[in-house]
């Protein structure tokens, strides 16, 4: 093209010295107005088409930055996109960075970008280069958000294995909690459990009031003491309630029924300091950072291990039915509720390093609950109704997943465990949202690839 134009130039100078004949003249003269006329043509044609495929990247780009809008790679995964719809030196385009603006406020994503392309006929009238630019606007299609973190405080994760935990935990908080909170908000639930969970303040409301005095086997344990006869040698011993609560009994073992409804099992824990009621208390939903990684922080490893405990605690925090418990503001929202035409996420997040080896009879650990719960001096001499823990929080998570409650679970160090490990593998919602860490790296990696699905989720369009 730059021939056709040197030789046009050439024609017009000849022509211009050449005077010979006006005809020959306005010859010229039309001929380079017809030439000029599709040369324009031409090199608008070419900004048309670089500038039709920057508008299709930027549409790409912008949808792929509205669903990883919470990630730590938005920005990456914006111009990943991006250069997948746009080739690269296309017509000759030259690019200036991607610029990318969100707005926390109006839950929006802005992506911008600007080419420069070579002229071929338009440069015979001076003009080189010509710009291009595109722009497109996603906005988030957003959703409440409710987590529920259950975390595995038992004596087996003392030491270091605590202390990735609490860091592991933190930031996933930090990533599913969103700064913004309205239209949408997103709520996190801790329930640290080991030979139960400790519902505080909220343990009458749970599990019944008691009577300041003692009962004894097989009266029912509704006093503040309970008397019965020990595994090891029959003999009596007396235990106290505390604020810790244990599995239901009953048709509603499995189930979500509200506590007025079905009461927890009450908790008679040994005396002193073997075994006793753990000490981290559960946080119902909350999006206040402050008081999350508060609770986070002051985690500390003791006790046997009731998993199933713990994985019913999981649903319950989540669950429409304990709603009335809690202050307004943690109270969860209705199964299949909608805001704004999204429907509230749902997710239960069960972190265990081992077997679920206590079970309980009337408030106090079975005597057949297995190795790892602790001395047979400070169980009761009674099977548990319930069957083994494993088999407990199965039955819970498929109830929990048919209730429509995505499921995560983190199987910390459980590969010599087979029981854990297919716990591990069952309760989730699917192979995809199973982890098996092995290192404290490993746990950090897994909860946060969690929270990250987790606000992707949220933002899913």
């Amino acid at each position: 093209m730059r021939t056709i134009i040197k030789s046009v130039q050439g024609t017009w100078a000849r022509f211009r010295r050449d005077a010979r004949g006006n005809a020959s003249i306005f010859f010229t003269i039309g001929t380079l107005a017809v030439v000029g006329g599709v040369g324009v043509a031409v090199d608008t044609s070419v900004a048309y088409n670089v500038r039709s495929q920057l508008a299709a990247a930027v549409d790409a780009a912008a949808l792929a930055g509205a669903r990883n809008y919470a990630s730590p790679t938005r920005d990456a995964d914006i111009q990943r996109f991006f250069d997948a719809n746009f080739q690269s030196d296309y017509m000759g385009a030259v690019l200036e960075p991607l610029q990318i603006t969100p707005d926390d406020e109006n839950r929006t994503i802005t992506v911008t970008a600007k080419a420069t392309i070579p002229t071929f006929f338009m440069s015979a009238l001076g003009t080189d280069y010509t710009d291009v630019a595109a722009t497109a606007e996603a906005t988030l299609s957003s959703r409440d958000v409710e987590v529920s973190l259950v975390l595995d405080v038992t004596g087996s994760m003392a030491g270091q294995r605590i202390t990735d935990l609490r860091a592991a935990a933190n930031e996933l908080v930090d990533i599913v909690v969103q700064d913004i909170q309205d239209p949408f908000y997103s709520k996190v639930a801790i329930v640290p459990y080991s030979m139960g969970v400790n519902v505080g303040a909220y343990a009458d409301q749970v599990r019944g009031t008691f009577t300041n005095d003692t009962c004894t086997y097989p009266a029912e344990p509704t006093c503040r003491y309970f008397e019965f006869r020990r595994a090891s040698d029959n003999a009596w011993t007396t235990h106290e309630i505390s604020t810790c609560v244990t599995e239901r009994t009953g048709a509603n073992l499995s189930t979500d029924a509200a506590p007025n409804v079905a009461p927890l099992g009450r908790n008679f824990p040994p005396p002193g300091t073997y075994n006793p009621c753990l000490t981290p208390t559960i946080v119902p939903l909350t999006s206040n950072k402050t008081t999350l990684h508060n609770s986070i922080n002051a985690l500390a490893a003791a006790g046997s291990t009731a998993g199933q405990i713990g994985v019913a605690w999981g649903w319950y925090m989540v669950s429409p039915n304990f709603g009335y418990l809690w202050p307004a503001a943690s109270r969860p929202s209705a199964y299949g509720a909608v805001t704004l035409g999204q429907e509230v996420l749902k997710v239960v997040i069960v972190m265990t390093d081992g077997v679920f080896n206590s079970i309980y009879f009337d408030g106090v650990i079975a005597q057949n609950s297995t190795s790892g719960s602790g001395s047979s001096n400070y169980k009761i001499n009674q099977d548990s109704p319930n069957g083994n823990g494993h088999d407990q929080a199965l039955a819970l998570c498929t109830n929990m997943k048919t209730a429509g409650i995505k499921v995560y679970t983190v199987g910390f160090d459980v590969d010599e465990s087979a029981s854990a490990t297919s716990f591990v593998n069952n309760c989730a919602t699917d192979a995809e949202h199973v982890y098996l860490p092995e290192t404290g790296t490993e746990l950090k990696q897994a909860f946060r690839d969690i929270a990250r699905q987790v606000s992707n989720l949220r933002i899913s369009m």
